[in-house]
């Protein structure tokens, strides 16, 4: 009698040619793991307030506008968010658009604009340590139970739950096809590996919170995961089994393309995938069939694909070149988000990492809410973890040649879906400053594949229990970060603080004592200002606080603007007699001149009108308090390059200037690697509206400069006679005088900084 051997997933990876045979076990799983999942989603909806999950506060007035009759809307450049409420969102393509505006049409929307009223000092992809995350200053007509158009935006909100939630699944069905158990070959070991999937896939924080947020991302992302599984089943199988290169299979894989290239532009990179399948399917044939019958079996699967995805899409990129001169619609689209002033180098990508992966975990709110960041760091280890051992497992399989031809065939698969959206992710990126790792979630059935199987070859105990700590997570998250951000102050003080100020603007709103973190500090530093506030009556309308940090020539040296509440009070809705503190977190610039004796000016005022609330004394702010600004005693560079020059230290004489007075400028350089070019060197004085009353450009010669020498540079601007007096920018650029280009410059932590430096401001008196 024959011995049956059992092979485990980890000493080979068995082709799928087979049927796949599921354990009942395993199949109750998937099904508590998809309702799971739907709740968890459920749960982030619920407490994230309307309008405030990425761009969801432009991704519902597209839906609204749709459900209401409207048709797909033209943009252009100068639209007001009256005209266009939609922003950039109505040059994506629609079929996300319909199917929520289908499920919120039958609710009456009609006081959208009421629930959505826009925070102007939102700090949106700005994750700030005083709170004022919210987008919207909300109101209560939000709450449960939800009606009109409260309810309207719910119900679209679920359509992005329910299609996150056929994501999950579909992640499941790409790791039965990644990890299959033939009927000969089934083990706990690989059920254990596959449930680990669509945990790993639902339980990153990030994916969970779009995931119950209106976003048409969760339609790309699940036309892109049933995709990747498409892919697969076509890559394995063949024409007996009936789902081979047949017409059906290249039907239903143009499908697929098409409906996710009608839900964002970047799935079009499922032709390009399902093409690399046709040809894997072909490969094993190479031997045994004519090169000319394999490459007709490819090219009929292709054009039959493509042309089912041009039926479905291929109107929408034709519209678009129409209108905006490009197939993708990219020119309409930036012209209202916004363009980098030239197209990032990788350098600068590179610098920008650390947001792109934390924006992969889990930035919430408008990108603004963050985790500790020692979540993070584990989780980033969790990573390297999951691919050193994806990595060891790969190459020792190969080296005892127990990888089978299907095995690499799903390697090359899945290595070149992940390859095309990253290499498509960063040419966005460098269009438009948007480096968002959750881009990456078209691919993320394959990334927790590919984690799951790492950890999973390190021991199956590890892989269980990290999802066991990404469940746990995921569930804490919208309690511990995101709800507490948008929670209004408690009625009381939470301390009494020890300088007096009793400064009352508009006979209301008074400042009744503050207290500052420190009386020292240096530039670069952090200073968190507290205040106990009380309002005696409601104002007519909604207060906006300023707090400056002054000189002695009264110019503003940091300064932060925000709603009462840390953003979420309206002062016009609040009850009598309400007292709060607030919290005003500061960042002195690393460039700002030291030292200096600096003071606290803190007044309020009417956004919408620009008017300052007085005082009883006829000012309109409050100065109190002294902070000590200390020179730096770090020695890293203030500035370094992309050419290599550090700027390590500067100083101006005098700190403020009469009309016609010079300005003495001495900077201090490095050059920290060899200079290829000699460069011109730049220093203007510009008012806020770029009216310049000095300047003088110098070339420099950089290719005499040592490496690791210091060398000085003295500029002497000459002041207009007839300056008008105010405060300006003292602005430092370098550039190459053949064709004007500057070149860029990355601060103290590596991050971009600009090619156009604001080194202090100046008071011309």
């Amino acid at each position: 009698m024959p011995i049956l051997k059992l092979h485990s997933v980890q000493d080979a990876w068995p082709s799928a040619v087979n049927p796949i045979v599921i354990p009942r076990a395993e199949k109750i799983g998937v099904a508590l793991i998809v309702i799971a999942s739907f709740l968890l989603f459920s749960l982030y909806s619920i407490l994230t307030p309307l309008y405030e999950a990425s761009d969801e506060l432009w991704h519902y007035p597209m839906v609204q506008h749709l459900a209401t009759g409207g048709g797909l809307p033209i943009q252009h450049e100068g639209q007001t968010d009256a005209d266009a409420p939609w922003r950039q969102e109505g040059s994506q393509p629609p079929l996300y658009y319909w199917i929520a505006a289908a499920f919120s049409a039958p609710f009456d929307s009609s006081n959208w604009r009421e629930l959505r009223r826009i925070n102007p000092h939102s700090d949106m992809g700005v994750p700030a340590r005083d709170g004022n995350a919210n987008a919207i200053l909300h109101t209560p007509a939000e709450r449960f139970p939800w009606a009109r158009a409260a309810l309207a935006t719910r119900m679209a909100r679920l359509v992005s739950i329910l299609m996150s939630t056929a994501t999950v699944f579909c992640s499941y069905l790409v790791a039965r096809e990644l990890f299959a158990d033939n009927a000969s070959r089934i083990t706990r070991n690989a059920s254990l590996l596959r449930l680990a999937v669509p945990v790993l896939v639902a339980c990153v924080p990030m994916f969970a919170f779009i995931s119950g947020a209106i976003n048409n991302d969760n339609a790309a992302v699940m036309f892109s995961t049933i995709g990747t599984w498409w892919a697969l089943r076509v890559m394995r199988s063949s024409k007996g089994s009936g789902n081979g290169l047949s017409w059906q299979s290249a039907v239903i894989a143009g499908a697929i393309a098409g409906f996710g290239a009608l839900s964002k532009s970047s799935a079009l990179g499922l032709v390009a995938l399902f093409g690399l399948a046709a040809a894997l399917n072909q490969a094993s044939n190479i031997r045994r069939l004519p090169f000319k019958h394999i490459a007709l079996e490819v090219l009929r699967f292709s054009i039959v694909m493509v042309a089912v995805t041009l039926i479905i899409s291929g109107w929408w990129f034709a519209r678009n070149q129409q209108l905006y001169g490009d197939l993708l619609g990219w020119n309409g689209f930036l012209d209202v988000v916004g363009r980098r002033d030239t197209p990032a180098s990788l350098a600068q990508l590179w610098s920008e990492r650390e947001g792109f992966n934390w924006s992969y975990w889990g930035v919430f709110g408008t990108l603004n809410i963050i985790m500790h960041p020692f979540v993070y760091e584990v989780l980033s280890w969790v990573f390297v973890v999951a691919m050193a051992g994806c990595i060891y497992g790969l190459v020792s399989s190969a080296l005892r040649k127990t990888l089978s031809h299907d095995a690499w065939r799903k390697i090359i698969l899945c290595a070149f879906w992940v390859g095309i959206v990253f290499v498509a992710l960063l040419r966005w990126t460098s269009l438009t400053p948007a480096s968002q790792g959750r881009l990456l979630f078209p691919c993320i059935a394959v990334i927790a594949s590919a984690m799951a199987y790492g950890l999973w070859r390190i021991h199956r105990f590890l892989l269980a229990a990290v999802c066991a700590g990404f469940v746990a997570l995921a569930v804490a998250v919208p309690f511990v970060y995101i709800a507490p951000a948008y929670a209004l102050p408690a009625n009381q003080w939470q301390a009494r603080l020890p300088l007096p100020v009793n400064a009352t603007f508009g006979d209301a709103l008074t400042l009744v004592e503050a207290g500052s973190s420190t009386q020292t500090a240096r530039p670069g530093d952090e200073v968190t200002l507290r205040m106990n506030w009380e309002l005696t009556q409601p104002l007519p309308a909604n207060a906006s606080i300023f707090v400056h940090l002054i000189d002695e020539n009264d110019v503003i040296v940091a300064q932060r603007d925000m709603y009462p509440g840390q953003g979420n009070i309206a002062t016009s809705e609040t009850p009598a007699n309400y007292i709060w503190t607030d919290h005003y977190t500061l960042r002195i610039p690393a460039l700002a001149p030291a030292p200096r004796n600096l003071r606290w000016a803190v007044g309020a005022y009417d956004f919408q009108t620009g008017e300052r609330m007085k005082l009883p004394s006829g000012g309109d702010r409050a100065i109190f308090g002294q902070l000590q600004l200390a020179e730096r005693i770090d020695a890293a560079p203030l500035l370094r390059y992309a050419n290599g020059v550090e700027l390590l230290s500067y100083a101006i004489v005098p700190d403020a200037l009469q009309p016609g007075q010079a300005l003495s400028v001495t900077l201090r350089w490095r050059a920290a690697q060899p200079l290829a070019k000699d460069l011109n060197l730049s220093l203007q004085l510009l008012d806020d509206k770029a009216n310049k009353i000095a300047q003088q450009d110098a070339g420099q010669p950089l290719t005499q400069w040592r490496l690791g020498e210091t060398y000085e540079t003295i500029f002497a601007l000459q002041t207009s006679a007839d300056a008008p007096a105010g405060v300006y920018d003292l602005l430092l650029v370098w550039y190459d005088p053949n064709g004007f280009a500057r070149v860029p410059a990355y601060d103290a932590r590596g991050q971009f900084a600009g090619d156009q430096i604001v080194l202090t401001r100046m008071r011309v008196k």
